[in-house]
């Protein structure tokens, strides 16, 4: 009975790593369209490559949230370093969006958004990084299910979610992929529609972030 009980235990803890971070990876967001555009530009290698890196960064901000919360401020520090630059970058990709769309005549792949990162691994990996939003998602899922005694303080209960988390981010991000390599596969033809949607969703995220900073950070400094 108590085998059986351990199985189950662990089953739910996987159970809910994996319908929360697959459910999290679904709306409309910086990596997931940003591993749709890839898909729809370059390769499908690419953008899984893309998604690896998101994942793993994912996974350390999981992990770290879990195991540092109690001694590292991860919600005031580091996000409000992280907002801003997270802004920054945003902006940058929004201009960089709407550019490509009005330059009709020269194709130009989601990879070369920022000019030395040719490797869609690297890319994953900075946009993920800068992504101030993993630290707040994780951290509230974390305290729901210790709360409720789904997720437990052990090494194994731990293993298994993180690596649940892994596999559900995976599978919502195949899912643009997949929607961007089939559906769009003639990327030249909706190139500037493409672009153009993405341009407007990264500075709406943009300046969601900097309302974001303003209510966190600087609205008491104010008043």
């Amino acid at each position: 009975m108590k085998v059986i009980y351990k199985v189950v235990k662990y089953l739910k803890v996987g159970f809910y790593g994996f319908l929360i971070s697959f459910l999290g990876t679904l709306p409309l967001g910086t990596l997931n369209i940003t591993a749709f555009n890839i898909a729809a530009s370059t390769t499908i290698n690419d953008a899984i490559w893309f998604s690896i890196a998101v994942v793993l960064v994912e996974l350390v901000v999981v992990l770290f949230t879990l195991i540092g919360n109690e001694k590292i401020n991860f919600e005031g520090k580091l996000s409000f370093y992280l907002i801003p630059i997270g802004a920054v970058v945003l902006l940058y990709m929004a201009v960089h969006s709407f550019m490509t769309a009005s330059n009709v005549e020269e194709l130009n792949t989601a990879i070369n958004i920022f000019p030395g990162i040719e490797s869609p691994f690297v890319l994953g990996i900075l946009l993920s990084v800068l992504n101030p939003m993993h630290i707040p998602f994780w951290m509230t899922w974390n305290r729901i299910l210790m709360a409720k005694r789904t997720l437990h303080k052990t090494k194994r209960s731990y293993t298994t979610y993180i690596s649940s988390v892994g596999i559900g981010s995976l599978a919502g991000l195949f899912l643009f992929i997949f929607a961007g390599s089939h559906i769009f596969q003639n990327y030249g033809q909706y190139s500037m529609i493409i672009n153009l949607s993405l341009g407007v969703l990264y500075l709406g995220f943009s300046i969601y972030l900097i309302f974001l900073l303003y209510e966190k950070h600087l609205k008491l400094k104010i008043q």
